[in-house]
């Protein structure tokens, strides 16, 4: 038994060692069969590229289409073939046979799409800045060949670092950021394209804390003049009684605040604790909810502390300011003829709540003389009393319809566009405050 076991796997062994020379002397046939692929099999083409296909085949000739059997053009190279589909968007096809047996064949699918398109910001490495102030970037947008135009730029800050608001200026991209903290401040700008994707570009901003001498260093030279104070026979027809007569006031050289006074600035000078706003609180924004009364304890102290001579401006003075002063082009409000421009009033300060308010200073377009929000955000108080105009004097102290009421310009966030005229004023007692009330500095000389 055990022998016939020992011839057996002597002949299985001879048979293994053998077979490969047995089959190559019988010439049974290779495998003939044919078969063919491509690749890629379907790909996204940006509109206006081209796309390079490659075939594999066994056993076979490539058979090409002709060139009228696809759409669009395409050149080959052996086995490969730069296709390049239709200048439209859409989905095209693309079919290789094989010439043996043209029954086999393999298609791919080429979808057009439109290219992404490119945003960037400028500038991209802005300078450092303090908490108070504002840097003004630029989104610039590539539309790519044949895609529709789109949306504009949306604006962004990580975290709680500032805040920044877009504006459209003769076709051109703006955000206007505002600094609310010290540290490092991403700022985006992105859009969406066609297929709804997020492009994206960002900058950081580099942020440090102001010092009052900062803020109080930002003191605009206002050149003296003579001009027409009141309102004009040109917008008579908008204007309140006490608003007129128009009549000619002469000032002499002043400074005026280049910004509303912000809750930094109050704080740094009433204390930490001592900030009366009640509405938006932040360094950057205006103080309000203070009244005449207050403000004079406020410069009262800012005087001691810095033995200069700050003061409210007169009415004269705001006005002659805000219409420009010398640099003048005779603006319906201050710095333009559209308000959204200029200021934050009752039809664009919406929050996103649908609560009117205040925004941080300096975040829309300068006047001529570079001074912000004379127009709108919060009205203003100035050293005068109210009443209605006398002769050409400027105004009427204690006049009969006032009592002690002191004037009030600007209008702000909560008033309509009337409100925010150059020319537009008003009257409140000394004591009273809102919400929506502040005011900015002046000074003869800052030396």
């Amino acid at each position: 038994m055990r022998y016939l076991k020992t011839i057996k796997f002597a002949v299985t062994a001879i048979f293994a060692l053998y077979l490969p020379f047995i089959t190559a002397c019988t010439g049974e046939p290779e495998d003939k069969t044919v078969s063919i692929a491509i690749a890629p099999t379907s790909k996204d083409v940006e509109l206006g590229d081209s796309v390079e296909l490659t075939v594999t085949a066994k056993n076979t000739a490539i058979k090409w289409p002709d060139q009228g059997e696809v759409e669009g053009s395409f050149t080959v190279n052996g086995n490969k073939a730069k296709y390049i589909p239709p200048s439209a968007i859409g989905r095209y096809r693309f079919t290789v046979a094989a010439e043996a047996n043209p029954s086999k064949n393999v298609t791919t699918w080429i979808t057009v799409v439109y290219a992404a398109p490119g945003i960037e910001i400028t500038p991209a490495k802005p300078p450092e800045i303090k908490v108070g102030k504002t840097v003004r970037f630029e989104a610039s947008i590539e539309i790519p060949t044949g895609q529709p135009q789109l949306q504009e730029p949306e604006w962004e800050v990580s975290g709680d670092c500032g805040t920044v608001y877009g504006m459209v200026e003769q076709n051109r991209y703006y955000g206007l950021f505002s600094a609310a903290r010290a540290g490092d401040c991403t700022v985006r700008s992105s859009l969406r394209d066609i297929n709804n994707k997020r492009i994206t570009d960002s900058v950081t901003v580099k942020i440090k804390d102001p010092t009052l001498d900062d803020i109080l260093g930002d003191m605009v030279q206002v050149r003296g003049g003579t001009f027409t104070m009141g309102c004009t026979l040109a917008r008579e027809s908008d204007c309140f009684h006490y608003e007129k007569p128009a009549h000619q006031v002469t000032l002499g050289d002043f400074y005026i605040g280049k910004y509303e006074v912000t809750q930094f600035v109050w704080k740094q000078v009433m204390g930490t604790y001592n900030n009366p706003s009640g509405h938006r609180n932040g360094d950057n924004f205006p103080v309000e909810n203070v009244s005449w009364d207050d403000i004079q304890d406020f410069i009262e102290n800012l005087n001691d502390r810095t033995g200069k001579n700050y003061r409210l401006p007169t009415e004269a003075e705001w006005e002659y300011a805000a219409r420009g002063g010398n640099q003048s082009r005779g603006y319906i409000y201050s710095g333009s003829n559209t308000l959204d421009e200029a200021g934050w009033y009752d039809d664009n300060s919406d929050d996103g709540k649908h609560t009117m308010g205040t925004h941080p200073v300096g975040m829309k377009k300068a006047n001529e003389l570079g001074i912000y929000d004379m127009s709108g955000n919060v009205d203003e108080w100035v050293n005068d009393f109210f009443g209605a105009y006398n002769g050409n004097t400027q105004s009427n102290p204690a006049g009969p319809e006032s009592g002690l009421a002191r004037v009030v310009r600007g209008g702000s966030a909560r008033r309509n566009d009337e409100a925010a005229r150059v020319s537009s004023r008003g009257g409140l007692s000394a004591g009273d405050s809102t919400h929506y009330l502040g005011f900015r500095l002046a000074i003869t000389s800052t030396r």
